[in-house]
């Protein structure tokens, strides 16, 4: 027990009851819709107005702007959302799989929609599916 306080005390305050850093990341300078980020469109500024670095700035590079943001706005969805993967009238490829069994169709998708992101695709005149992008070209319906 003694031991256990004097290693509290020479350690100072334990790690899960120091504060953590919060950092904002905000636009470097005004950007337009549909704008791909890079590393120079991004600031961090820290919770006291102050500049900082975080892990959050190399996570938006490559993201895509939704609408126009002004310097200084933080950037958060829905303003930044990640790129698309589908555009809307584009060929894709449909693929339904089921226990083993495998379709593969070809459509057109009638949408954008980024990885994960849900997609409807004509198959046919008449016929439309919904379906979730699951890579670049290819949506996976169930």
């Amino acid at each position: 027990m003694l031991l256990a306080l004097l290693l509290l005390v020479a350690l100072g305050t334990p790690l899960a009851a120091q504060p953590k850093a919060s950092c904002t990341p905000v636009a470097a300078r005004a950007l337009v819709r549909g704008q791909t980020l890079t590393a120079d469109d991004i600031s961090m500024v820290d919770a006291k107005g102050g500049s900082a670095l975080c892990a959050l700035r190399s996570a938006l590079v490559g993201s895509q702007t939704r609408r126009m943001i002004a310097a200084g706005e933080p950037l958060r969805e829905p303003a930044v959302a990640p790129p698309n993967v589908v555009a809307a009238n584009t060929p894709v490829a449909v693929v339904y799989r089921d226990t083993g069994i495998e379709v593969r169709l070809k459509g057109v998708a009638q949408n954008a929609a980024p990885l994960g992101g849900r997609v409807t695709v004509h198959v046919d005149v008449r016929r439309r599916l919904d379906g979730i992008v699951v890579a670049p070209g290819v949506v996976e319906v169930k």
